[in-house]
């Protein structure tokens, strides 16, 4: 395995852990359908439902994919409706480095990321009730050309990605709430929460 792929692994095994998360921290779905576990040392909560699963696992194939060609510039995790985008948890990749190299035993590494994810647990203070009939989307923002690369990628033919307008992924009225910042030696990126005014 390539340094790009280790890396590549380590980011998605984290951001399948908040993307889940989130799911659960703005009660989405139903507690009942989350398990406890523990995770970077905190305790986090997986959804077990299986169509869920199978859509967090599939956008994190191209996740992957973007990660080991360094051309993820940022992971949205939407909340909306229909009609209306509530909140953006925005992952933004500032610059990544080998991992295993870098903190071969993960220490720093996970030392921010269980500071990350305590972080996202008390972030729920300052977001709104949700109405119920929302859900919510994983979006990605790459370079143009590594996006035609994936669509021409046989790989993701059973789940193809759909290019939107950046109109559409935009949150009006926004207010930007700042939840972490990882600055280490491995990667620099931060995660805020771009929250509408509704």
């Amino acid at each position: 395995m390539n340094q790009a792929a280790d890396t590549a692994d380590i980011l998605c095994e984290f951001f399948e852990v908040a993307i889940h998360n989130i799911l659960y921290v703005r009660k989405l779905y139903p507690a009942s359908i989350f398990t406890a576990k523990k995770k970077f040392g905190v305790p986090v909560y997986q959804c077990i439902h299986p169509h869920v699963n199978d859509y967090i696992g599939n956008s994190l194939k191209a996740v992957s994919f973007y990660l080991k060609k360094n051309d993820l510039k940022r992971l949205f995790v939407c909340i909306h409706t229909q009609n209306h985008l509530f909140e953006k948890y925005v992952f933004e990749v500032l610059a990544t480095k080998n991992i295993v190299d870098s903190d071969p035993l993960l220490v720093e590494f996970e030392k921010s990321l269980r500071s990350l994810m305590l972080n996202l647990f008390t972030s729920e203070q300052y977001v709104d009730e949700l109405p119920e009939d929302t859900t919510f989307s994983v979006r990605l923002q790459t370079t143009a050309h590594s996006s035609l690369e994936l669509d021409q990628n046989p790989s993701f033919e059973d789940f193809p990605w759909v290019e939107i307008k950046q109109k559409a992924n935009k949150v009006e009225n926004a207010d930007i709430i700042p939840v972490y910042t990882v600055e280490s030696d491995v990667i620099n990126f931060q995660l805020y929460i771009e929250k509408s005014n509704y």
